[in-house]
């Protein structure tokens, strides 16, 4: 007998559909609420913070450079400014200085003319030089009086200006020490003195170094007498620079000679650096004038002597020095100046070039 067989079919009812459907709702609420929940994590937070306070820092500074740039150019324009305006009142002062030195050159050329054209057409001195005539003389500086005595230094510093040659000709024989530079314009100076002693007066030469000597064939010269006058000239020439200079006793010896002068003039280069025969001088350690053996003196043992010798020996007359500086000898203008000052004289640094 045969069997019946059964029905086959999907064997799902709805209740098992309303079920999967539900579950699959839950699925979805589930995940979308799971999604919702997750959160960034604080460190990675705090790590976007800080980027974003170093870059807000590097903005801050970068403005902060801009700012300041914008100030230095500010700055800098305005001294560029200002420099402008400095330079053209600069320029202004330069065109009036300038102006003012052409005027000034002007006077002088002006008055240059003026002496030349109110001097003599020929010179009659009784001593020859070069260029003689009014127009020689130095500014300020004239021959003057009835009695004129003269100084010339002729120690072994009056060779030249400078030490180290002074102590080369020193070594050297008389011939190479007469023909100093320093020398050789000593004796125009000497000779330029002589030659505008006025004819009516008297006239005495003393040269000194470590001793003194009375130059000429008489103590007392007339400046008249042209034979009497080139025999100065001649004991000038032979002279020979060398040894110290001792200006105490050439003081005593003019004024012992010549005890009327009216004037003095000097020719010298510094200040003296012995002094024989003197009472009266007190001696240091350092500064031993007397016996004249020292090899060396300090400036201030000079200055001891200069002013001993001005107040013991020096002629209350007015006194002309003629200073050729010495090297190394910077106290002498202003002592000098002083001794030529008070007696009512001049003293006087000419150019190299004079005369």
């Amino acid at each position: 007998m045969l069997k019946r067989r059964g029905e086959q079919g999907l064997n799902l009812s709805f209740l098992d559909v309303m079920a999967c459907g539900l579950g699959a709702v839950l699925m979805i609420l589930i995940v979308i609420k799971f999604q919702a929940s997750i959160s960034v994590p604080s460190t990675e937070i705090e790590r976007l913070q800080q980027r974003l306070a170093a870059t807000e820092e590097q903005a801050s500074a970068l403005q902060q450079e801009l700012d300041e740039g914008a100030q230095a150019l500010a700055a800098v324009q305005a001294q560029n400014s200002d420099n402008d305006e400095r330079v053209a009142a600069l320029k202004l002062m330069q065109q009036a200085a300038r102006q003012a030195l052409q005027n000034q050159q002007a006077v002088v050329a002006q008055l240059q003319q003026s002496v030349a054209a109110a001097a003599p057409k020929q010179a009659d001195d009784p001593i020859e030089l070069k260029g003689g005539g009014e127009e020689n003389y130095l500014l300020g500086l004239k021959v003057e009086g009835q009695r004129i005595g003269i100084l010339i230094d002729h120690s072994a510093s009056m060779t030249d200006e400078q030490l180290i040659k002074v102590i080369r000709r020193k070594l050297g024989p008389a011939q190479q020490k007469q023909q100093g530079p320093k020398w050789q314009r000593t004796k125009r100076v000497a000779k330029w003195l002589l030659a505008r002693v006025p004819k009516q007066s008297q006239v005495s030469v003393v040269a000194f170094n470590s001793g003194a000597q009375v130059l000429g064939n008489r103590a007392i010269n007339s400046a008249k007498v042209e034979a009497s006058m080139q025999s100065l000239v001649k004991d000038i020439d032979a002279l020979v620079p060398e040894n110290g200079t001792d200006l105490y006793t050439a003081l005593n010896t003019i004024k012992s000679t010549f005890a009327d002068m009216d004037a003095l003039y000097i020719i010298t280069d510094g200040l003296p650096t012995m002094m024989s025969g003197a009472q009266g001088f007190r001696e240091t350690k350092n500064c031993q004038p007397l016996t004249g053996n020292m090899k060396t003196i300090d400036g201030d043992c000079r200055a001891r002597i200069h002013q001993f010798s001005i107040a013991q020996a020096a002629p209350k007359v007015p006194t002309h020095i003629v200073l050729l500086p010495l090297e190394g000898d910077p106290l002498a203008p202003a002592l000098y100046w002083n001794w030529a000052n008070n007696t009512g004289g001049l003293m006087i640094a000419p150019a190299r070039s004079w005369p």
